[in-house]
């Protein structure tokens, strides 16, 4: 047992986080999609009649609908609001964790979209008015689809949601063709294939030894500048070798 918590203790301290990178790009991202979800609700608030009062946005394609939805995204479970509240909490906790080990830039990117949606969201529970039942703990509301009779009404965090699916759907589709396009090189021409390894393996590297610490010892640093030298220069011997062929 200790040697199995001296192993997970071990595993966590090693591990690179990329918090850096997450600083730099990920965070700013995050408070400015959050901070556009509340101010959206809190001029729908200040400015609509609560509830089913609409708006015309985009005519014939979107509009403004009022409402309090005590469920979670999209109305789902909208007659239990503790379960609703509850999934909310663990799915928020999930992505955060998730966010915090990830250290896939590309992963990121929706995985940032999904954090800043379901934060908003689960924080904008604490001061969304009462419904018309008396009931707090409800989430604001507002868009909904004019062409299409759904009754899905959503507000920015889900769109957030929303996009970060499809962006991840989008890269599971170029990551199966990238999978496919190494086999069929690893099975054809094994030389270029382990260069193509080796290539790709130093650039990750780089990319995890840049963005791994925030402050680095004098002889450790190199600029920003230098990083993206490095990157050109592995994506320059990658090009002499196809063109060797």
């Amino acid at each position: 047992m200790k040697d199995f918590l001296f192993n997970i203790k071990s595993g966590l301290k090693n591990h690179n986080y990329i918090f850096k990178f997450k600083l730099i790009w990920c965070m700013p991202l995050m408070v400015i999609l959050i901070g556009f979800d509340w101010i959206s609700k809190a001029i729908v608030v200040d400015t609509m009649k609560y509830e089913y009062s609409k708006a015309d946005f985009i005519p014939g394609f979107i509009r403004f609908n009022y409402i309090i939805n005590p469920g979670a995204a999209y109305g789902m479970n909208a007659d239990n609001k503790g379960l609703a509240i509850t999934i909310a909490t663990l799915v928020t906790l999930l992505l955060i964790t998730v966010f915090i080990f990830l250290k896939n830039k590309y992963w990121l990117i929706p995985i940032n979209l999904m954090v800043a949606g379901s934060v908003a969201n689960l924080l904008g529970r604490a001061w969304a008015p009462l419904s018309t039942d008396g009931i707090s703990g409800g989430v604001v509301d507002f868009l909904e689809f004019e062409f299409w009779d759904s009754n899905f009404i959503f507000n920015l965090a889900d769109a957030w949601v929303s996009i970060a699916v499809a962006i991840i759907f989008i890269i599971f589709i170029v990551y199966i063709a990238i999978e496919i396009s190494e086999f069929n090189m690893k099975k054809k021409i094994p030389e270029k294939y382990e260069f193509y390894c080796d290539i790709k393996h130093r650039k990750m590297l780089l990319f995890e030894s840049y963005w791994s610490k925030i402050i680095t010892k004098n002889q450790e640093k190199f600029s920003y500048k230098d990083y993206l030298s490095k990157n050109k220069q592995l994506q320059k011997e990658w090009k002499e070798y196809k063109n060797k062929e």
